[in-house]
């Protein structure tokens, strides 16, 4: 039986994660700003050990790191509208630091870091795992930024000897077990419901590969089990179900059996500031490029980690049953 440190265990990813560790035997660890949370109490319902802490600060998150065997660090400041560089440095960047500094201090174990694809070249090309940086930094937003530096201490670790993989999620939606996370506004399973409940017109004309939060999970989990040192893997669901996400939700709204249907925002308004206020500086910011097809190519994490996309209409059902059942939509 193994312990590992999970970060952002609250969040989406992250308490999927917890799940699917528990249920294969392994204990599951995380820190938390606030143990007494609903969402952190919802875990350590389940068995998972919650200690105070944060991970901008090394000492807690050293101790956190004693006595595992491995770390999934998926903890980290989201693209949302209002996100600063601020913020972003001290989650992003500090936080990524402090865990592959806990964890070299203690042997080196493994170390799986989830990353963003908005930092590497995919403008013209399909993304994959084995694609580079953007070396002309055409996303600046802070999200993009932070999560960049983050990512580029991780790759000189791995130089430098130590065990860190890598994996990108896609558009992560789907069920978790802590609601008030899984529901934070504006996040993807936000804009399914608000799209359900006839509550959201417009959204950004942004292609995005909509990926199961259980998938990023097994990925993530896989990465530790059978991953290798310096590798990326991608979790982003199957190439034909890539869409904007005006369309995705369009799909969630005919499998819910309800008329709304959302549009998407015309590029010649990306630049209004009242758009840039509402939907933020990262989400526009994308909304402006053009993406190649497929968007991406998970083949080599399909054939290394036995990883296999699910259809998105079958994600998006188990999604509004969830919802339904916690009277979400």
């Amino acid at each position: 039986m193994r312990t590992i440190l999970v970060t952002g265990a609250t969040g989406l990813i992250g308490s999927n994660i917890c799940v699917q560790l528990l249920k294969q035997g392994d204990k599951a660890r995380t820190i938390a700003r606030n143990p007494s949370s609903e969402d952190a109490r919802t875990l350590q319902g389940l068995g998972v050990e919650v200690l105070p802490g944060d991970i901008a600060d090394l000492k807690s998150v050293r101790t956190a790191t004693e006595g595992t065997d491995g770390v999934i660090h998926s903890a980290a400041m989201l693209g949302r509208p209002g996100a600063s560089i601020e913020e972003g440095f001290s989650s992003n960047v500090m936080g990524s630091m402090n865990v592959l500094t806990a964890a070299a201090g203690l042997g080196g174990m493994p170390v799986v870091q989830v990353l963003t694809t908005t930092f590497f070249d995919m403008w013209d090309k399909t993304l994959t795992e084995f694609s580079p940086l953007d070396l002309l930094v055409r996303n600046t937003d802070p999200y993009t930024i932070t999560k960049r530096l983050a990512y580029v201490e991780g790759v000189a670790r791995v130089a430098d000897g130590q065990d860190v993989r890598f994996m990108m999620p896609g558009a992560v939606f789907g069920p978790s077990v802590c609601i008030e996370k899984a529901m934070i506004r504006p996040s993807f399973n936000d804009r399914i419901a608000s799209a359900i409940r006839g509550e959201m017109d417009m959204l950004i004309p942004l292609p995005v590969p909509y990926v199961q939060a259980n998938e990023c999970a097994y990925v993530c989990i896989a990465a530790l089990e059978k991953g290798a040192r310096g590798e990326k893997y991608i979790a982003h669901g199957r190439p034909e179900d890539v869409d904007t996400i005006a369309r995705i939700c369009n799909r969630a709204c005919v499998i819910a059996g309800v008329s709304h249907r959302v549009h998407d925002v015309s590029k010649d308004r990306l630049d209004d500031p009242e758009i840039v206020a509402k939907y933020g500086i990262t989400m526009t910011t994308l909304g402006k490029r053009s993406y190649p097809r497929p968007f991406s190519d998970s083949s080599f994490t399909q054939k290394r980690l036995g990883y296999v996309p699910a259809p998105l209409d079958d994600g998006l059902k188990l999604t509004i049953d969830w919802m339904r059942e916690h009277k979400i939509v």
